[in-house]
């Protein structure tokens, strides 16, 4: 792994890895100036590198132009919310470069105090980057077919599948699915729901076959693309099965295990969420956690 550092002269510094890509740059940044970026992104293009640029779809990048050009793909990204942005500034070249820091990829980023680092060869780290950048993509592709509904409270809303053991030939399981308000906790049980080897299905029986001793790039991509099926996977589940929409999928656990056990403090129980649906993800936390009095106690106490 070799990691650089750099304050100065970044433009120049993002625009040379650019053009030493051999064969996909995937950029995803808040803001970028066609200006600068439409030429360089056509000539990679031009020599049968694969380029894809997310952006935020804002007034910005509206006004001043984005690289927009039918030699690459782009995603305008519209986030759940009004006041929230896609504000990533990520970019990886060839699946073995990662480049991310403060810096704006704009007209006038580069009169201002920023900075970016340069990752070569960390490949699990730019796995983690890839799942980000093809979420948005599923998130962008899934924007007008979603709508996020409303508690009485003004809040949003979300389903939560709290999972059962597995039983029988077929390892099914019970999901009791509620509605939970993301602000207030306001929950309400929607009722029953049952499905066929869903913990395999969410990677919680999952194995790995593959060596971590040797994880160089191609057994990241190979681990990345098992893992980006299995989320596609289930992304397609949850959306064609038929029943109560389901928008997350969480299981109680005990938050507090080892005071438990050594020094027989009481159980503190939470919801640790293992899948969410892509489009709902800034919604909905990967945890819940016991509010005592309130809808996320109902929740676990129901279940303990």
């Amino acid at each position: 792994m070799a990691v650089e550092a750099y304050f100065e002269d970044i433009e120049d510094k993002i625009i040379r890895v650019l053009r030493s890509s051999k064969y996909s740059v995937k950029i995803c940044v808040a803001w970028i100036s066609g200006k600068i970026y439409t030429p360089i992104l056509e000539d990679l293009a031009n020599r049968g590198v694969n380029v894809e640029l997310v952006y935020d779809n804002n007034s910005t990048n509206l006004r001043h132009g984005v690289p927009l050009s039918n030699k690459y793909k782009t995603y305008a990204i519209d986030t759940r919310l009004s006041s929230s942005l896609m504000h990533n500034k990520f970019c990886i070249v060839d699946d073995e470069i990662l480049i991310t820091g403060s810096y704006n990829w704009s007209n006038k980023a580069k009169d201002s105090f920023e900075n970016i680092v340069v990752i070569r060869n960390e490949f699990e780290l730019i796995k983690d980057f890839l799942h980000e950048f093809y979420d948005l993509i599923a998130y962008y592709d899934a924007f007008s077919s979603n709508y996020v509904r409303k508690c009485h409270c003004g809040s949003n809303l979300f389903n939560l599948g709290i999972l059962g053991q597995e039983s029988g030939l077929y390892d099914e399981s019970k999901i009791d699915v509620w509605s939970v308000c993301v602000k207030n906790n306001h929950v309400s049980h929607l009722g029953e729901e049952y499905a066929q080897h869903l913990r395999a299905q969410l990677g919680m029986k999952y194995e790995p076959d593959w060596c971590l001793e040797t994880y160089d790039k191609d057994s990241m991509l190979s681990e990345f693309q098992q893992e980006r099926s299995r989320s596609n996977s289930l992304q397609n589940y949850f959306n064609s099965r038929s029943g109560l929409r389901i928008h997350a999928i969480g299981t109680i656990a005990m938050d507090n295990w080892n005071g438990h056990m050594e020094w027989d403090e009481e159980p503190e129980y939470i919801v640790n969420i293992f899948w969410r649906d892509m489009y709902l993800r800034k919604l909905i936390p990967e945890t819940l956690y016991d509010d005592y009095f309130g809808g996320i106690n109902e929740i676990i106490s129901d279940h303990v």
